[in-house]
């Protein structure tokens, strides 16, 4: 897969490989979803400095997420699955990379959940595409950690007020550790997803459960909103969401793709 890295503050580009790191020329992915992914050259230079990864794209320009696509997940929160692909925008400034602190703001009161999913990362623009062109706009696919405030969000919902700042708090959406081609994935409608809280299982599903075919989810958002390159589509999540605390550990594995990791930690007044 394709990452962002750091050194030193010096942002890279890089392919994962397994636990080999391999240092890239160009610039962040972002630039590549549009015009397309590099060969990794054989003589690929395996990148031996300290380094930290950065979220799968810098600057996403839209972040659209499904709500209750998945008919077991909206169960399980007292909710009817829509009838159509329903969706709520998250703020870029909530974006960290793998290996990237989780961090719950000490006045936060209630639960925090970790919510695994498959991102789809968009890589030619279209409005109102038609269903079977859908995945023809997927350039690239990743994982993702809709991190909720679970509480503050259902206060909010209570009170007919937006999700946003239930959804939106810095640090919570954990993209990465990078992106993977769409064309190199056999089918992103097969793909297991798996969550773990400290080692201990929490959710477990597949793209197969989706209420609509990937293709047509990406047509029935650009009906509403032009899809651009860079922009990034959360598909939703499985059952079995949970809370998450200061000490813990979460990772997120979708077959095919990876494994996103993150440490949870507390800001501190």
């Amino acid at each position: 897969m394709y990452v962002n890295y750091s050194v030193g503050g010096d942002v890279r580009l890089g392919f994962l490989s397994g636990t080999e790191l391999l240092r890239l020329d160009g610039g962040p992915t972002d630039g590549l979803v549009a015009t397309g992914f590099p060969a990794v050259p054989s003589d690929a230079t395996v990148e031996d400095e300290s380094h930290s990864f950065l979220p799968a794209l810098l600057r996403p320009g839209k972040i659209l997420c499904l709500l209750r696509s998945f008919r077991a997940h909206a169960e399980e929160l007292g909710n009817e699955p829509p009838p159509e692909p329903l969706f709520f925008a998250k703020l870029p400034s909530a974006l960290i990379g793998h290996g990237e602190p989780i961090v719950i703001p000490e006045d936060l009161e209630g639960e925090v959940h970790h919510e695994g999913e498959l991102a789809l990362v968009i890589g030619r623009s279209g409005r109102r595409i038609p269903p079977e062109r859908g995945m023809e706009h997927v350039a690239a696919l990743t994982v993702a950690n809709d991190v909720t405030a679970r509480t503050r969000q259902k206060s909010d919902a209570a009170q007919g007020w937006p999700w946003t700042r239930g959804k939106s708090i810095d640090t919570f959406l954990p993209l990465g550790p990078g992106l993977v081609p769409v064309d190199s994935v056999a089918d992103p409608g097969r793909l297991d997803i798996d969550v773990q809280v400290n080692g201990q299982a929490r959710q477990s599903g597949s793209t197969r459960q989706l209420l609509w075919p990937i293709g047509e989810i990406v047509a029935r958002l650009s009906r509403w909103i032009r899809l651009d390159p860079g922009d990034v589509i959360l598909t939703g999540t499985p059952p079995g969401v949970g809370p998450i605390v200061p000490g813990d550990e979460v990772s997120v594995r979708i077959s095919e793709i990876g494994r996103l990791v993150n440490p949870v930690g507390q800001e501190a007044l």
